[in-house]
């Protein structure tokens, strides 16, 4: 018999089972003759400690969670992980929390330790370079008319939060070359109204964006002739050529306004039809939206063009 069986148990045979710490009294009794004796049970000791894992690697910047598991004198096993006190051999390489978290700051190695007591454990950890993990494409979503260009930039961020500016080294797509082409460098060059997504790469990292490409526009106006001259009095017909993004051309001599900066010397109607009025010059302009052209016609003194001889076929005797 035990004095205590929360402590321990005992068979039939006298085979005693400890369950906890503690101290009990063992009997064997036959007929009336016994004897004990006390029997002191003590909880299990630990004897080595396991970090894992073992001998990572990761590059700087990067975290890596590590656990310590205990072995005990009765063979088994527990996670000490947030009993132990946690180091780390140099932490401007690798700094540890109390919980075993590392975060990597430079590259180098660091031997990280758990201790319990007496006991410790251990395992060495290598820092490598910061690695790519994203890659931000800039401008976000811009939107060009046909025919224009839009210059891409491709920025970096590593496993240390630090940044490099990857655009001429990165890989550049886009996905609807129909409406959009890229060249190495990251410029594109819209070809016609549509969408696309414009990616650069670097290694399997990728960042992207879009690109909306609108109906070409118009970027300038060609007034023809130019600077012409005319005497006071003639008209000089004027033609206005617009063109645009794409590089196409429109005559927009009938949709234009047409101007004379000086409507005292010649006069300009709509159609582009100038007429002068006295010798000096004025500015000819044909404008569309907020697109202007203009060139310079010199209005000289009137000129003789005809001589009529009066009176007109008369009839006269002799002498």
């Amino acid at each position: 018999t035990l004095s205590t069986p929360s402590v321990a148990s005992i068979s039939s045979t006298g085979l005693t089972t400890a369950h906890a710490a503690g101290i009990t009294s063992v009997r064997a009794t036959s007929g009336s003759t016994s004897g004990s004796a006390s029997v002191i049970i003590v909880l299990h000791s630990l004897v080595s400690i396991a970090v894992t894992p073992t001998n990572p690697s990761i590059a700087a910047g990067q975290q890596r969670q590590f656990t310590a598991t205990g072995t005990y004198s009765d063979t088994s096993h527990q996670n000490i992980t947030n009993s132990v006190a946690w180091t780390s051999s140099a932490p401007s390489i690798a700094g540890i929390t109390s919980t075993g978290l590392v975060t990597s700051v430079a590259v180098g190695s660091a031997t990280i330790k758990a201790t319990s007591g007496c006991i410790n454990g251990s395992t060495s950890l290598t820092v490598t370079p910061p690695t790519l993990v994203s890659i931000t494409v800039t401008p976000a979503n811009p939107s060009i008319a046909a025919g224009q260009q839009q210059q891409f930039t491709a920025t970096g961020t590593y496993t240390d939060a630090s940044k490099k500016d990857l655009t001429s080294t990165a890989t550049w797509t886009s996905s609807a070359t129909s409406f959009a082409t890229i060249a190495g460098g990251g410029m594109a060059t819209a070809v016609a109204a549509g969408s696309t997504t414009i990616q650069a790469t670097s290694g399997t990292i990728k960042g992207s964006t879009t690109l909306t490409v609108t109906a070409s526009t118009l970027v300038s106006i060609a007034v023809t002739p130019a600077n012409p001259s005319i005497a006071a009095g003639q008209q000089q017909q004027f033609t206005a050529t617009g063109t645009y993004t794409d590089a196409s051309k429109k005559d927009l001599t009938s949709t234009a306004t047409w101007t004379s900066s000086a409507p005292s010397l010649a006069t300009i109607a709509a159609g582009g039809l100038a007429t002068g009025v006295v010798a000096g010059s004025t500015t000819i302009q044909a404008t569309s939206g907020s697109i202007n052209g203009s060139t310079t016609l010199t209005v000289t003194a009137p000129t003789l063009v005809s001589i009529a001889v009066t009176p007109a076929n008369p009839s006269i005797a002799a002498g």
